[in-house]
């Protein structure tokens, strides 16, 4: 597997697509708290809501839309009609630890 990773152009560990699937609000537990997920919505012709709960944030989800927050801290889900696409991107804890990578830290600014 070290010999793939080399060439893992990406700061994300993990993605996942999801297609024609309604996600009720959830957290994700194996998601870095640190880390930032990135969702990007795909569709035609679709009405769609993202919900942040925990922030009070409802936002209009068309395609082409991305998002990102902590999936771990923050509560999200997707109601929706008609077809649509999810990719979203990721971190998990456990790929680096298994690899024997630093976990990342929380982003600051600087002056």
């Amino acid at each position: 597997i070290y010999t793939r990773l080399q060439f893992w152009a990406s700061v994300f560990n993990c993605a996942s697509v999801i297609s024609n699937r309604e996600c009720p609000l959830h957290r994700d537990p194996r998601s870095t708290p640190e880390g930032i997920d990135v969702m990007s919505s795909i569709s035609q012709y679709c009405d769609r809501l993202m919900t942040l709960s925990n922030l009070g944030i409802h936002l209009q989800y068309n395609s082409g839309t991305m998002v990102g927050c902590s999936g771990c801290i923050v509560r999200h889900g997707v109601t929706y009609t008609g077809d649509h696409i999810v990719w979203a991107w990721f971190m998990w804890d456990t790929l680096h630890n298994f690899m024997g990578i630093p976990q990342p830290t929380y982003a600051t600014v600087s002056a």
